[in-house]
């Protein structure tokens, strides 16, 4: 599993139906630029204003698709079980290298509660696993108990992207190969100097070879230039990043679309 991803945008039509002939492009583009690793429909992908439907619809589209050189990886959310069940079967079949688990959306699960909807569908696959804990969007904030009681449990989990207090893992004992991905891109210098040793980003959407180049530089200890790459972090996440996202792909020549209403106002 790669510790750097990039998340990417769900291309949509002007009427906010999916144009999924637009995934094409973006995965060429950033396989171009030396993106080795994709994760699709997560917050970026504008996971939660989508279907159950129109998310297997993604997943037969990459299975229609002969994407070489590049891993996948794909985020399922549900607030309900049964419905994230529904993906991963469909992903157990698929193209998808690893599969992203996040959890429940509002519905503030307890600590047992996420425990069992993990082991639900961690059950049903033996693809590779990661973990998406998301506090400010979802209301829910796994421990590092709850952690430790599924990276026990399950083998193939191998990593988890931290929204949250990533300080909080130093005394969690992981496996070797376990990779915390430091979840988007504001202070991810930080973070990646304070233990985390992965990147969910963002940014590398628009800045894929600075984003790629700094991680690499601070994962073997060398100097960067922290104002620069802080000035195109901020230059993509100032207002709203999926937004800004889109806008870049377009100007490319790159149908991204727009977003879904009301964020597109």
């Amino acid at each position: 599993m790669k510790n750097l991803n990039v998340a990417i945008p769900t291309p949509l039509n002007d009427d906010e139906t999916l144009y999924l002939d637009g995934f094409k492009p973006i995965v060429e583009h950033l396989k171009n630029n030396g993106i080795e690793s994709l994760l699709i429909s997560a917050t970026t992908g504008e996971q939660h204003s989508m279907s159950i439907d129109e998310r297997l619809q993604i997943i037969d589209y990459f299975n229609q698709q002969k994407f070489e050189g590049v891993e996948l990886m794909f985020c399922v959310s549900a607030t309900r079980t049964s419905e994230a069940i529904k993906l991963i079967q469909a992903l157990e079949k698929s193209v998808f290298d690893i599969i992203m688990i996040g959890f429940p959306p509002y519905i503030q699960p307890t600590q047992q509660q996420a425990i069992f909807y993990v082991n639900e569908l961690i059950k049903r696959t033996t693809k590779k696993v990661v973990l998406y804990n998301n506090p400010f969007r979802t209301g829910f904030n796994l421990s590092t108990e709850s952690l430790n009681e599924l990276v026990t449990q399950h083998p193939n989990l191998l990593g988890l992207k931290e929204e949250g207090d990533f300080n909080r893992h130093k005394n969690t004992r992981l496996p070797d190969d376990f990779i915390i991905f430091a979840g988007g891109d504001i202070n991810f210098t930080a973070k990646i100097n304070n233990g985390c040793n992965g990147l969910s980003s963002m940014v590398g959407n628009v800045y894929p070879k600075e984003i790629k180049q700094t991680f690499n530089d601070l994962l073997a200890n060398k100097p960067v230039d922290l104002h620069k790459i802080n000035e195109l972090i901020d230059e993509v996440t100032r207002h709203q990043t999926i937004v800004n996202i889109k806008n870049h792909y377009n100007r490319l020549g790159i149908k991204a679309g727009t977003c879904r209403s009301p964020i597109n106002a």
